[in-house]
C-alpha cells in the first residue's frame, strides 16, 4: 500500500468536509456575534484547508518550505482553536503569551531548514508545538458546567483528545513515519486525525447551539421570576394605594370637622361678634385664621387626590359660553391676587363672536385648575411683577387658556416630574406654601373632561401653564351674564374657601 497515495486521499476528503463545514461555522457566527468564540473557531478550518491542500499536492510537498508552511498552518489553525476554547469558557486570553507560543515555532522551523533536519524530527517538533494548544483546549473545555454541556461538552473533548493517543502511537513507533511495517497503523492514525478534524469542528457548531439554548433557558426563567416578582410588586403597590386612599380619605375627613370649627370661631373673633379684640389679639386670631386655612386647602387638596386616583370625582360635563365661564371664575381669581401686591391681567384675544361660543366642560373644575394656576403663579411668580391670563383659540376643537408669571421658572430637569402628585419641582426646602399635588389635579381633572394640559418655562424668567378646553359641538351662547344657581354659588364658595 503506497502510503503518499492514501495521504492524498485523505486529505483530498478531509478538505471538502472542511470546505462544507466552515460556512456552516460563519453562518453561526453571523447569527450568534455576540459569542465571541465561533469568530476564532470560524479561522481554524482555513488553516487546516491550507494545510490539506499542500499536504496533497506531492510536487509541493518535495520542497521543504512548503513542508514547513503546511506545518505551521497546522499550529495556528489549532492555536485558533485554543484561543475558541477559552474564550466559549470564559478563561483569560493572554495573546502576547500565543504570539510568543507561534514565534517560537517559526523559530524552531527556520532552524530545522537551516541544518536540513530530518523527516522524523520535523514531525516530532509539530506534535509538541501541537500537543500545547490541543492540551490548553482541553483545560479550557474541562470549566465548563456538566449540567449544561453534558453531552456536547464530551463529545467535543473525546475528538479533540483522540488526537493525543494518535500523537502517542508516533511517539511510540519514534516517528519512523516511512517504515513499511507501520504502514497500516499510520493509515488508520492520519486518518483517525482527518476524521477527529472533522468532528472536532461539528462538536464547536453543537458547543454553540448548547450555548444558545442554555442562554434561552436562562433568559425565560429569569423573565418567569421577574414576572413573579412584578405580580408581587403590583399587588403590594395595589394594596399599599389603597390603604394610603383609606387613610387619606378618613384623615381628611377626620381633620375637616375640627377645623372648620377652628376656621368659625376665629373668623367670629376676626369680625368682633364677641367683643372688641386688641390690636395683638388681633394679630394672634388672623394667624390662627391664616394658618387654619392653609391647612384646610391643603387637606382639601389630599381629599380630592385620594378621591381621584379611587374614581370617586365625578365630572358633569355642561354646555357653558366661554364668555360666561370666565366672568363666573375672575371674582374667585381676583381674590388669590388681592392678597398680595401682584397685578393681575386678562388678556381675551378672541373676537366677541367666538368669545361667546359655547364650551362642553365641568365649569366647576375649570374654576378649580385656573385658581391653581393662578394660585402658583402668585406664589412663584415675583413679589411685586405681574400674573397675565390669556384667552385664545387653538384650533377648530380646543380654546386655549394660558396663565404666566414673571417668576423664579423651573429647571429643565424638573420638567418631567411637574405633573407628578407630591414633587414641587425643586422647591420642597423653600418656604412657599403646598405639598405638589394641585398641578396633577388638574391634569387629572382636565383629561377626564377631554382636554389637554401643559407649561413652558425658563429657568429665572417665569413659566407658561395652559389648558385646552373642548368646544361645544351643538352651539354657541350669546354673552349673557347670567345670575348663577344657588348650587353654582354654593360650589363657588366651597372652591374659594378651599384656596
Amino acid at each position: 500500500m503506497n502510503l503518499f497515495i492514501d495521504i492524498n486521499t485523505l486529505t483530498s476528503i478531509s478538505t471538502v468536509f472542511y470546505i462544507i463545514l466552515m460556512p456552516l461555522l460563519f453562518v453561526f457566527w453571523k447569527h450568534n456575534k455576540d459569542i465571541e468564540a465561533i469568530k476564532w473557531w470560524c479561522i481554524y478550518p482555513i488553516f487546516r484547508i491550507l494545510n490539506s491542500i499542500i499536504s496533497s499536492d506531492s510536487q509541493l510537498y518535495d520542497e521543504e518550505a512548503w513542508i514547513y508552511a503546511s506545518n505551521l498552518a497546522v499550529i495556528i489553525s489549532d492555536s485558533f482553536l485554543m484561543i475558541g476554547c477559552l474564550k466559549f469558557s470564559k478563561r483569560k486570553v493572554n495573546y502576547y503569551y500565543i504570539a510568543a507560543f507561534i514565534g517560537l515555532f517559526i523559530i524552531t522551523c527556520i532552524v530545522q531548514y537551516n541544518v536540513d533536519t530530518l523527516l522524523a524530527e520535523r514531525a516530532k517538533s509539530v506534535v509538541l508545538f501541537d500537543m500545547v494548544t490541543i492540551a490548553i483546549s482541553i483545560y479550557a473545555l474541562l470549566h465548563l458546567e456538566d449540567k449544561k454541556y453534558a453531552l456536547e461538552k464530551y463529545f467535543t473533548l473525546f475528538w479533540i483528545s483522540f488526537q493525543l493517543w494518535t500523537f502517542a502511537f508516533w511517539f511510540y513507533i519514534d516517528f519512523d513515519l516511512l517504515n513499511s511495517a507501520y504502514a497500516l497503523w499510520l493509515n488508520f492514525s492520519l486518518a483517525g486525525v482527518y476524521i477527529s478534524h472533522i468532528f472536532i469542528i461539528g462538536g464547536l457548531i453543537i458547543l454553540t447551539t448548547a450555548m444558545r439554548k442554555n442562554q434561552l433557558i436562562e433568559e425565560n426563567e429569569n423573565h418567569q421570576k421577574l414576572e413573579a416578582n412584578l405580580t408581587i410588586a403590583l399587588r403590594d403597590a395595589q394594596i399599599a394605594n389603597e390603604e394610603k386612599i383609606d387613610f387619606l380619605t378618613n384623615m381628611s375627613h377626620e381633620l375637616r370637622t375640627p377645623l372648620n370649627a377652628i376656621l368659625g370661631f376665629s373668623e367670629s373673633l376676626k369680625f368682633d361678634y364677641y367683643g372688641t379684640l386688641n390690636d395683638k389679639q388681633l394679630e394672634y386670631v388672623n394667624n390662627i385664621f391664616a394658618g387654619g386655612e392653609l391647612l384646610f386647602k391643603l387637606i382639601t387638596d389630599l381629599l380630592n387626590l385620594s378621591n381621584i386616583e379611587d374614581g370617586k370625582v365625578d365630572i358633569t360635563l355642561e354646555e357653558i359660553s366661554l364668555s360666561l365661564l370666565i366672568n363666573k371664575t375672575k371674582p374667585l381669581l381676583d381674590e388669590i391676587v388681592s392678597h398680595s401686591p401682584v397685578t393681575f391681567d386678562i388678556i381675551n384675544d378672541l373676537e366677541e363672536q367666538k368669545y361667546n361660543k359655547a364650551v362642553y366642560v365641568d365649569q366647576i373644575r375649570i374654576k378649580q385648575i385656573l385658581m391653581n394656576f393662578v394660585s402658583n403663579a402668585v406664589k412663584y411668580g415675583k413679589k411685586d411683577g405681574t400674573v397675565t391670563m390669556e384667552i385664545k383659540e387653538y384650533d377648530n376643537r380646543y380654546f386655549n387658556i394660558s396663565v404666566r408669571d414673571d417668576g423664579i421658572g423651573i429647571k429643565k430637569d424638573q420638567f418631567e416630574n411637574i405633573f407628578k402628585p407630591f414633587n414641587r419641582a425643586g422647591n420642597e426646602k423653600t418656604k412657599i406654601e403646598g405639598i405638589g399635588v394641585g398641578l396633577s389635579i388638574a391634569k387629572d381633572l382636565i383629561e377626564q373632561m377631554n382636554g389637554e394640559i401643559g407649561f413652558s418655562s425658563e429657568q429665572g424668567s417665569g413659566s407658561v401653564f395652559w389648558i385646552n378646553i373642548p368646544k361645544s359641538k351643538q352651539r354657541e351662547f350669546p354673552l349673557l351674564e347670567e345670575n348663577q344657581s344657588d348650587n353654582e354659588i354654593k360650589s363657588d364658595n366651597e372652591i374659594k374657601h378651599d384656596h
